[in-house]
């Protein structure tokens, strides 16, 4: 390959990496090759830079003229390996940008005279202004000066590495990968690691922390494996590990993976302290084997892929390896994902609605339940179905459609004289109530339908996570002062039933069904129902007692002072216009 050749291929690699390449004879103060980038940057023709160092001079901020001849004969004189300097250079319309300047005496160390100086320029005029950032930068500028060391291994480095957390990256892992297969065939195991919680961080702290984050996390992976181990950055917030049998022995190498999993596990779950913010994340581990469970780099890659699907599925901050029923069960759920877009197109999933009363057995209002009328399963209830749709990401545009559908009714309501003071349960998952822009969501459907305060409650389970109430609080205190009400719903069944009481303010406690059902002769649930009655009324929190099907129960519930029901014995979940019918007979007998 002929020099033109090799020093085109050299600038295109350069450019690659964000860097500005520039080669001067300061012997005969010429500029051989100029910053073209840089100079186009600070607003300057290529007839104004002209070849000559003199207007380098002249743009370069007084201040920082000692400090670039200092670095200069600090690496003239041998007391440096390499020239560094950073300075201000004034553009055309007056701003003075910070760079930094990387170069070396490139045709031997007999060239004293400095004939071939060439290093790259690249602008750190953003970072330089921020401390974080400036911590970030100087890793990264470390990494750029030990490639300019050995400039065609840096080159080679540069297809192979990840930028942000120097781990290798996706096409580097991928060569490992196929070596094993085809050369190597030593039994290892691939792991997939994915970062849960990631993008919520993202989206509210900046990507600034995120890459801080990311790189604390690949720090704590090297501390988890042997040099021998690959470790990668596969893109995002993913990474692959691709471990060796140290023994060749299948049992022991298993037992071997779940101990560096558990480890990982537990290390990516301490907090993470970058500035003034501490935050949380956990991961997810998908499992595949060689030769066990593929032969290929593309079967092993799916099925780790596959297994990290399974763990994200079953709670994430958890391990799987790949199972065969596993590839069976991930076509099912694609096949679902494909019913629930159908269904959300072709209006398969409808709101019925179930008559809530007070003491009296007044109509109060009503919770809307989702159901899916499948065109070859029938009716499903949301149980049957909501797992799949979280799993597949749908469950936040089905619930905008829930909440969507719940505030029209509310707003029609709102126009009836009859049913204008009823209110409107409606159930949210923790998935969606943890989602960014739920708060946005839920004013813009109270801003749509002009909803008055009061009339919409929204209902939780249980299975909010500890670590996110604090934003859930500040969620629930948004909407609480736009009127909206909360319930807590299934209390008592879940592990964080006093957790959420003593984080979260919830206008009314829902009493779970299993306490509800035999609650006339189990001195147990009595017992329980005797405590959350006092708990409730110690926080003035209103108390309903849902799935009451039977007057004995409605009896126990009266005297023990529940003033809220919901069940069978006042009305099955119906289509609105059947229990707006019913609503109107029942307010209008009692008007």
């Amino acid at each position: 390959m002929s020099t033109s050749e090799d020093h085109k291929r050299l600038q295109l690699a350069i450019e690659a990496a964000g860097l500005d390449l520039w080669e001067n004879d300061l012997v005969a103060g010429k500029v051989t090759h100029p910053a073209k980038q840089t100079f186009r940057e600070l607003g300057y023709e290529a007839q104004e830079v002209g070849d000559s160092l003199a207007f380098w001079m002249e743009i370069l901020h007084p201040d920082d003229l000692p400090s670039v001849g200092a670095a200069l004969e600090s690496y003239r004189n041998g007391r440096a390996d390499n020239y560094r300097a950073e300075f201000r250079l004034r553009s055309k319309d007056g701003r003075w940008i910070w760079y930094a300047n990387y170069g070396k005496v490139m045709s031997g160390a007999a060239d004293v005279g400095m004939h071939r100086f060439i290093g790259v320029t690249f602008n750190i005029n953003d970072r330089k202004q921020r401390e974080e950032e400036l911590a970030r930068i100087n890793q990264l500028l470390s990494v750029q000066n030990q490639q300019l060391d050995q400039l065609n291994v840096h080159l080679e480095k540069l297809s192979t590495t990840d930028p942000l957390t120097q781990l290798c990256n996706r096409r580097a892992i991928n060569e490992r990968l196929h070596r094993l297969v085809s050369v190597d065939r030593h039994p290892s195991a691939l792991l997939f690691i994915d970062l849960d919680n990631f993008k919520k961080i993202n989206d509210l702290y900046g990507h600034d922390v995120g890459d801080i984050l990311l790189c604390q996390v690949a720090q704590r992976l090297q501390s988890c494996v042997d040099a021998s181990d690959l470790i990668a950055r596969f893109g995002g917030d993913e990474f692959v590990l691709l471990i060796r049998d140290p023994a060749n022995d299948p049992a022991a190498f298993r037992t071997h993976v779940e101990s560096i999993c558990t480890r990982i596990l537990s290390i990516l779950g301490q907090p993470y302290v970058i500035g003034d913010l501490t935050l949380h994340s956990y991961g997810s581990i998908g499992v595949a084997c060689f030769p066990d469970d593929g032969w290929t780099v593309d079967e092993l890659t799916k099925r780790a892929d596959i297994a990290l699907y399974r763990a994200k599925h079953k709670g994430r901050n958890r391990l799987c390896f790949f199972l065969p029923n596993m590839e069976t069960e991930l076509q099912y759920q694609d096949n679902i994902e494909t019913e629930l877009r159908a269904a959300l197109k072709t209006r398969q999933l409808e709101l019925l609605y179930q008559i809530q009363v007070d003491g009296q057995l007044r109509p109060v209002g009503a919770e809307a339940l989702l159901r899916w009328h499948h065109p070859a399963r029938g009716l499903l209830s949301p149980i049957e179905f909501l797992p799949d749709a979280v799993a597949s990401g749908l469950i936040h545009d089905i619930e905008e459609l829930v909440l969507d559908t719940a505030c029209a009714t509310l707003g029609k309501w709102q126009q009836d004289p009859v049913l204008r003071d009823l209110t409107l349960a409606v159930n949210i998952t923790a998935k969606s109530f943890e989602h960014p822009a739920f708060v946005q969501l839920v004013t813009r459907m109270l801003d749509k339908y002009r909803l008055q305060p009061g009339r919409l409650c929204l209902e939780l389970t249980e299975h909010i996570r500890a670590q996110s109430f604090p934003d859930a609080a500040r969620i629930i205190d948004q909407l609480r002062a736009r009127g909206v009400r909360f319930a807590l719903d299934d209390f008592g069944t879940g592990y964080s039933s006093l957790e959420s009481l003593k984080h979260l303010k919830f206008d009314q406690i829902k009493i779970d069904s299993a306490f509800v059902a035999d609650i006339t002769d189990n001195p147990i649930s009595q017992a329980i129902l005797a405590g959350v009655i006092a708990i409730a009324g110690a926080m003035q929190i209103e108390i309903l007692a849902e799935c009451v099907e039977r007057h004995d129960q409605l009896e126990h519930l009266a005297r023990r002072g529940i003033g809220h029901y919901q069940g069978h014995l006042f009305g099955a979940a119906l289509p609105r216009s059947v229990i707006e019918a019913a609503l109107h007979s029942a307010l209008g007998t009692q008007a």
